[in-house]
């Protein structure tokens, strides 16, 4: 999602680009709120903006566990800060956050992640932009990770990771062309796992660098529509040549997509693309039992946003993605998402929020197959230009063919937010 974010601010390269993506209409949460939105502190030729997130939130299986449910209510504070100057040429920001988690019933599981980072987008000419961006941060693996074998409650805290992201963009755009291309690095270092035993488990054949390059070519076939042609490297280099299980999880793999944006009418916006993927494993020097599964799929991806009303904005979205395991013989998870939601703005001081989602998730190399049905409400309340207030709710689950996995777990969140 970082890489399209980045090319979505290099795609203002050209005066064609510019023309697609002046035509979009503004959604609910796009619209400005002169009234409500944060003006930040001049400091010279800066703008700092700081924030803060207060949330009370009732956790009814707070292990993600199918038949010891544990409950307990759990605070998160969430002070933020986005230092920025805007220049001629683009802007430049500085951001970190920390996020304290409190809980009531076990403390044990209180802790606190944290980020800081900094981002550049620069507009060199009229045809060619570029975007630079980075973070660093201390993060954990919720309890419904599908990585964690077993029932966790009562078992163990949360484990926790560092992750550090880089990732560089630029394109060129001239008449109906526009080419693109950039890289992202992500590198993964994760802590031990630490049981109510004392016991440390090690999670040093998690540790992995992850190097994806990307390249994209588009053409606009009309003011409102562009068709482009993409290919993505994917390497995944784990520091340990054999996990926990004896397999060797260093993969590389290549994404080739073809697909269109438009803009349909005034109101209906697209993105939708079809192509192959696939992730190829070393598994270098083990023996046949120690061997994991490649993979070869079809890629597929949509995005629809639907401009209702100016108080209504309703989006759709579905994709595919792989992600690492560490668990026998399953080599990836292969995740296939699809999501609905929408914003409606039902007073000028009162949005709400909804969504449904569905992941169908296939464990290659294994029998095992994961849904995870997913439902949120969130009302939002502008109390005036320096504070808001919200309630929600959210439900998630995991349906597995493993059934000792399977959990159901609901959220109830009310929450102040501050900014200037």
């Amino acid at each position: 999602m970082g890489v399209a974010a980045i090319l979505t601010v290099c795609f203002s390269a050209g005066a064609s680009a510019d023309t697609l993506a002046n035509a979009l209409p503004k959604g609910v949460m796009e619209t400005p709120r002169p009234d409500y939105d944060a003006q930040g502190i001049a400091l010279d030729n800066w703008t700092l903006f700081p924030s803060l997130a207060a949330t009370a939130n009732y956790d009814d299986n707070v292990f993600r566990s199918l038949a010891n449910r544990n409950w307990d209510w759990y605070f998160e504070t969430t002070p933020a800060f986005r230092l920025q100057r805007k220049t001629q040429e683009g802007v430049f920001d500085i951001f970190g956050d920390a996020d304290f988690f409190n809980y009531v019933e076990f403390p044990r599981l209180n802790l606190t992640d944290w980020t800081i980072g900094a981002d550049s987008k620069l507009n060199l000419s009229t045809h060619f932009a570029a975007a630079i961006s980075g973070y660093y941060g201390e993060y954990h693996e919720d309890f419904a990770s599908v990585n964690l074998i077993g029932n966790p409650s009562a078992e163990r805290e949360y484990t926790r990771y560092f992750k550090g992201h880089f990732e560089t963009a630029a394109s060129y755009g001239s008449g109906d062309w526009l080419v693109s291309g950039g890289a992202s690095l992500d590198r993964f270092d994760w802590q031990p796992t630490v049981l109510l035993s004392g016991l440390h488990v090690s999670n040093e054949d998690r540790n992995a660098t992850y190097v994806d390059p990307y390249a994209r070519v588009a053409y606009q076939v009309a003011p409102s529509y562009q068709v482009y042609a993409r290919a993505l490297y994917d390497r995944r280099d784990f520091d340990e040549s054999r996990d926990r299980f004896g397999f060797d999880r260093d993969s590389s793999g290549v994404e080739l997509d073809g697909g269109m944006t438009a803009l349909v009418g005034k109101t209906l916006s697209l993105d939708a693309f079809l192509g192959y993927r696939g992730q190829q494993f070393r598994n270098f020097a083990v023996d046949p039992d120690h061997r994991l599964q490649d993979v070869s799929e079809l890629d597929y991806g949509l995005t629809a946003d639907w401009y209702a009303a100016p108080t209504f904005t309703a989006h759709l979205s579905a994709s595919r993605s792989l992600s690492d395991l560490i668990l026998p013989d399953a080599s990836l998870s292969d995740d296939q998402t699809v999501r609905l939601s929408a914003d409606w703005e039902a007073r000028h001081d009162v949005i709400v929020q909804e969504f449904v989602a569905y992941i169908y998730s296939r464990l290659i190399g294994t029998q095992r197959v994961d849904r995870y049905p997913a439902a949120g409400v969130t009302l939002r309340y502008f109390i005036n230009r320096y504070a808001s207030a919200e309630l929600a709710y959210l439900f998630t689950a995991r349906h597995s063919t493993d059934r000792p996995s399977e959990f159901s777990d609901q959220i109830v969140t009310v929450g102040l937010n501050l900014h200037i």
